[in-house]
């Protein structure tokens, strides 16, 4: 069974929106909506189409608000690198989520807030 990262971000988590969780017939988990314990975030790779898992993925947050469901609202960010470049993520955005080389979900954002 694959391990998933959780982790307590303290920064900033600009991006607002809903995750979409993949089902495993849809190519996604398995075992349904990455566990996360309250206390701490959900960490992944993740990448901002046009740009591909092979040109643009980099460190990404998730703190969803229903950890159990296949669709949540939820909160976002970068780890590591800022929003600019190929990393861009603007208001109709969809971030691709994933887990090595699959596709595990689609994040949508609704809002930003500046930090």
């Amino acid at each position: 069974m694959r391990q998933t990262a959780v982790m307590r971000f303290h920064g900033s988590l600009p991006f607002r929106g809903r995750i979409v969780w993949l089902t495993s017939d849809q190519g996604g988990r398995s075992s349904g909506p990455p566990p996360t314990p309250p206390d701490h975030d959900y960490a992944a790779t993740a990448f901002v189409p046009p740009h591909s898992l092979a040109e643009g993925t980099a460190s990404f947050a998730l703190r969803v608000a229903d950890r159990t469901a296949w669709c949540s609202p939820a909160s976002a960010g970068w780890l590591i690198v800022e929003n600019t470049g190929v990393y861009t993520v603007q208001v109709g955005s969809v971030v691709v989520i994933t887990e090595g080389p699959r596709i595990v979900g689609y994040f949508h954002v609704s809002e930003l807030i500046k930090t």
